[in-house]
């Protein structure tokens, strides 16, 4: 019910940073949750009320040149791969257009932040802050420096580092303390394609790492002991062959663990598809997993008193599910069936 700017939903509440359902309301008031409460009152829209998601791994700017064919690792993404191949080839009309077509598809698909790593040099961070004009979407850019130059741009929020096997170690470092001399995050690709950079990634004192795919029980422990968060991307380690990440193992060790999609060419941006992977293959807590997919996200964005989950005071980034659509009808634990198999046309509303 909107009236003064005003918005009542009710139905079952995924709320708090435990994710506990509630059945009740919620109040929004210029943007702002202002109230949740239990009972039952006059409301134009009802259903399961959950956090939005934040992806914290991307790479959109390959939006043009979808499903490739099926490469190795370092050819399809690698430096000179095919991926760099497309793009030094596109157009850069074509280029922020097919940025703009995925930034939309994150909307409907229930997505409010996203961390994107650039390619490009500050080239590429002006293309997709391009891309985001008028976009309900909260972005952290991470650029990363192009012809030997260490600029990523002063508006990205930090450096995006592939891998420290693509560039020399002391150029690396470079990077990152210019970044830090900016006040700006560093984050780096890790255990994709081996467990050798891992290491030296830890080494560079980041703010997050990247996969860590094919890392070991030990390598798990040293990023526990740094206090790293770790973002990992299951469907894209799928069609490049990467392995897929031991979240169980982080998980039990402490480590702040995050989702995202991966690369545009190799997947869509629908959190949904990953929720329901991680949740089915890698662990079967779905709590923790849809956790990871809000909340953990947006700590490693350094959003979460903002977005990640629902209290009274946080924005109201909120989607509502149909818990009658003929996919979530029959639901024993509404929270499981969001996770499990709840998808994009279930969604009633986002705000």
């Amino acid at each position: 019910m909107s009236r003064n700017r005003e918005t009542v939903l009710s139905g079952t509440i995924i709320q708090g940073d435990d994710f506990r359902p509630l059945e009740g309301y919620l109040c929004v008031r210029d943007g702002i949750i202002k109230e949740i409460g239990t009972g039952l009152v006059d409301s134009e829209l009802q259903g399961i009320i959950c956090p939005r998601f934040v992806n914290a791994h991307t790479h959109i700017g390959d939006s043009a040149f979808k499903d490739p064919p099926f490469l190795p690792l370092r050819e399809l993404v690698g430096p000179g791969g095919l991926k760099h191949q497309l793009l030094a080839k596109s157009p850069r009309a074509v280029l922020v257009e097919s940025m703009r077509r995925t930034l939309l598809d994150m909307i409907a698909t229930g997505t409010c932040a996203f961390a994107d790593f650039r390619e490009g040099g500050p080239e590429g961070v002006e293309m997709l802050i391009e891309a985001l004009e008028g976009l309900p979407l909260t972005a952290r850019i991470l650029g990363r420096p192009d012809d030997g130059s260490l600029d990523i741009h002063g508006s990205a929020w930090g450096l995006g580092i592939s891998s420290t096997r693509d560039h020399e170690l002391e150029a690396i470092r470079q990077m990152a303390n210019g970044a830090r001399c900016c006040s700006k995050a560093v984050a780096i690709h890790a255990g994709e394609a081996g467990t050798d950079d891992i290491s030296e990634a830890l080494s560079l004192d980041p703010d997050f790492l990247v996969h860590l795919s094919r890392a070991s029980i030990e390598d798990l422990r040293r990023v526990a002991a740094s206090g790293v968060p770790v973002v990992v991307c299951p469907r894209s380690n799928l069609v490049t062959g990467a392995g897929l990440p031991d979240v169980k193992e982080m998980i039990n060790l402490g480590i702040t663990v995050g989702v995202g999609t991966d690369n545009v060419m190799l997947n869509s941006p629908n959190m949904f598809c990953e929720m329901e992977l991680v949740s089915k293959a890698l662990l079967h807590d779905d709590r923790q997993v849809f956790k990871m997919c809000t909340l953990n996200g947006a700590k490693i964005m350094g959003i979460d008193e903002k977005a990640g989950s629902i209290s009274e005071g946080k924005e109201a980034r909120l989607m509502v599910i149909d818990k009658l659509s003929d996919n979530m009808w029959g639901s024993s634990d509404l929270l499981a069936s969001v996770v499990r198999r709840a998808r994009p046309s279930d969604i009633l509303a986002i705000f």
